[in-house]
């Protein structure tokens, strides 16, 4: 199995929490597992993938070229993946007004 390219700004995260402290796998992370599993053809990570990407015409050309090594093109599709899971989360989490 090909190793996840993991961001080195990444990885593990510290967060207080009411137990204490604790350790979590950042979105950079996340990311990184998620494009290592699309690009290796998993169609569950694939489908992330399609979801989390804007641009759905380039999801195609980030592919080839991480298939073929490119790291910026890996570091860009980790990024783009990254950057839209902390959309997501945000806006799950958003205060929506009286929605308690």
């Amino acid at each position: 199995m090909e190793p996840h390219f993991v961001h080195p700004l990444s990885s593990l995260e510290t967060i207080d929490t009411d137990e204490g402290k604790k350790e979590v796998m950042n979105s950079w992370a996340f990311a990184s597992m998620i494009w290592t599993s699309a690009v290796a053809d998993n169609t569950n990570a694939l489908a992330i993938v399609n979801e989390l990407f804007t641009n759905k015409d380039e999801i195609q050309t980030f592919l080839e070229a991480s298939k073929a090594g490119n790291e910026a093109a890996i570091a860009g599709a980790i990024g783009i993946i990254a950057f839209a899971i902390d959309d997501k989360l945000a806006e799950a989490f958003e205060n929506k007004g009286s929605e308690n």
